[in-house]
Order: C-alpha cells, then structure tokens, then sequence
C-alpha cells in the first residue's frame, strides 16, 4: 500500500508541476556575456513573452494573441502540455478509487487494481506527453546557445522549463509505481484464485 500511495503523490506532485510549467513564462531566459550596457532582459513562454528593465522594477509582457502568429513548433508544445495536464487530470480521480487506502470499490479486490493500473497508465502517459516537449524544448535552447556567439542575444533554460522536466519525470515514475504494484496485486489474487486452499486437506486424500 506505501508503494502505491507514494506513486499517486508523486504524481500530484507532478500534475502541479506540470501546470506551474505551462502557464509561467520563463521557459527561456535572456543571458548577457558581452561588457555593453544590458537595458532589458527577456524571457518566454509558451503564452507569452515578457521583458524587464534592468534599471527599474517595471515589468512588461506581451502574450501571442493569434495563433496565426505562433510557430508550429509553439502550437504543438501547448497542445501536448495541455493534454499532459488533462491526462494526469483524469488520472487523479480515476486511481483514488483504486487506492488500497480508500473505500471505493472494496468489494471487488480486482477491479480495484485495474482501476488503479489504469490511473497510473494515464500518469505515464502524461509524463511521456510532457518529458517530450520539455527535451525538445531544452536541446534547441542548448543548439542555440552554442551556435551563436558571445556577443549576440542567447537564452538558457529556465525554471519553468526545468520545472515542466521534473514534473513529467514526477509523473512517469509516479505511474509506473501505481501501475507496477496494481499490476503485482492482480497477479497475485490471480494465483489465489487458481490454487485455492482446501478447507479440510485431510479429506482430500481420503
């Protein structure tokens, strides 16, 4: 039961990741090697993107009001981390129930652990949804950074982005937890099952 409750935290844990990432804005932040005179740094996100005067506290944000105007590579990304969120979304609720912990469904061991196998197959889902935008998104961020040089206007990762990175880690190994001790559960009262106990073995070889 402590191994399946641990993978459904870790989960949650990870769905609030997964949506602090999605709809902050520092997936990519400005950095300044040169000696000049640095006025404004940059970062974006997936909605927007914002910059700050360095001389002052005023902040100023711009967000990509049409999607007309936003790479394919952007639409993509907030489609996939939306439907990250909606997958450990629906994962939530339908792995409470399978929950050792909880009451629901405790008149059928088996379909308990099914529908836990199943809220953890929609955390690693999700986590797969996410870790994929998040690499992607890192390794060009890295390409960039390295092909341009010093004294051009390069961007490293941010923690919103690093965030989105942990978080479907937090989701993938969560659900793999859930759905590994879900499905040993099931094996289990399977065997069980197979090779019932006899009440009177003394009889049996009479």
């Amino acid at each position: 039961m402590a191994v399946q409750l641990l993978g459904y935290i870790l989960s949650i844990v990870g769905l609030c990741g997964l949506i602090f990432a999605t709809f902050t804005n520092e997936w990519k932040v400005s950095v300044h090697d040169n000696k000049d005179m640095v006025l404004m740094d940059f970062s974006e996100g997936l909605w927007m993107e914002c910059s700050t005067h360095v001389s002052s506290p005023q902040f100023m944000c711009n967000s990509y009001t049409s999607i007309l105007y936003q790479s394919v590579k952007l639409q993509v990304a907030e489609a996939m981390m939306i439907i990250s969120i909606g997958l450990a979304g629906v994962g939530v609720l339908v792995a409470v129930a399978g929950l050792k912990c909880t009451r629901c469904l405790d008149g059928d061991n088996r379909l308990k652990n099914r529908v836990a196998l199943t809220g953890g197959s929609f955390f690693i889902l999700s986590g797969l949804c996410a870790l994929i935008v998040t690499s992607w998104f890192i390794y060009e961020i890295m390409t960039d950074f390295y092909a341009k040089e010093s004294n051009e206007q390069r961007y490293v990762v941010g923690r919103s982005l690093i965030a989105g990175f942990v978080a479907a880690l937090l989701c993938l190994f969560g659900g793999m937890l859930l759905s590994i001790c879900s499905a040993t559960r099931m094996q289990s009262s399977s065997n069980v099952i197979k090779h019932p106990t006899s009440k009177s073995p003394g009889k049996d070889y009479v």
